[in-house]
């Protein structure tokens, strides 16, 4: 009801306002014209009266429509519709946030899983080269025992980084065919040696030497990797 009250006392001082505007603009035309032009009210007055009361019962309508159960109800659903959107956006930005640290986490994770996976494989290729030495060198020197006294000495050679194989004086004394064939022989089980243990150290390559108990060399490995027959 008040505001109701409220609503045609700002109406109607709104237009007696103006009203007293145009009034108070006429007099003051006259008075311009006709300086002994007098009026029986004082229409300055009047329109600020006027625009006063229009002003207060401004305030007032505005203040008193604020608190009224419907103004009251609608700013709780605007209050409520604002706090659901915050609270929205709240939790839009902490999924991001989650989503963002996840996924750094599991790149970081990622990273550190091939690093400790590359480390683990430099690790286990060293120690099966390591190894793989020891089995090359083993391999060499049960070569007499496998080939019956036929080889009688086999070894890696530091200066050569290859191995060196010595044939038995005695199988050489054939013809020159069977022993050319024996040479060969004796060079492939060294070849066979170095790529049954391979990989090995960088020290090692795929050379091998054949001699004579005498330390004549009878065959050795060519620049190409082939076969090089050194006898007469």
């Amino acid at each position: 009801m008040r505001t109701e009250l409220l609503v045609v006392i700002v109406t109607f001082s709104f237009f007696l306002g103006l009203i007293s505007l145009f009034v108070l603009a006429t007099v003051l035309q006259r008075k311009k014209n006709n300086a002994n032009f007098q009026t029986k009210h004082n229409w300055k007055k009047i329109t600020q009266y006027l625009w006063l009361t229009f002003i207060v019962s401004t305030v007032l309508f505005s203040f008193t429509s604020a608190n009224t159960p419907d103004a009251k109800k609608e700013a709780a659903q605007e209050s409520s519709v604002s706090a659901k959107k915050a609270f929205s956006r709240k939790v839009k930005k902490q999924k991001q946030a989650s989503s963002s640290s996840r996924k750094k986490a599991a790149k970081a994770s990622s990273i550190k899983a091939n690093k400790d996976e590359k480390k683990l494989e430099k690790k286990t290729r060293a120690k099966n080269i390591k190894r793989n030495f020891v089995a090359y060198k083993a391999d060499l020197a049960k070569l007499p025992t496998k080939t019956k006294n036929a080889i009688t000495h086999a070894y890696y050679s530091k200066t050569s980084g290859g191995s060196v194989i010595v044939i038995n004086d005695e199988v050489l004394n054939a013809s020159d065919s069977a022993v050319r064939s024996t040479v060969h022989n004796a060079w492939k089980i060294g070849q066979n040696v170095f790529n049954n243990n391979s990989p090995l150290p960088d020290s090692v390559n795929y050379l091998v030497t054949v001699q004579d108990e005498g330390g004549d060399q009878l065959a050795h490995t060519s620049m190409f990797g082939s076969f090089k027959y050194d006898g007469q």
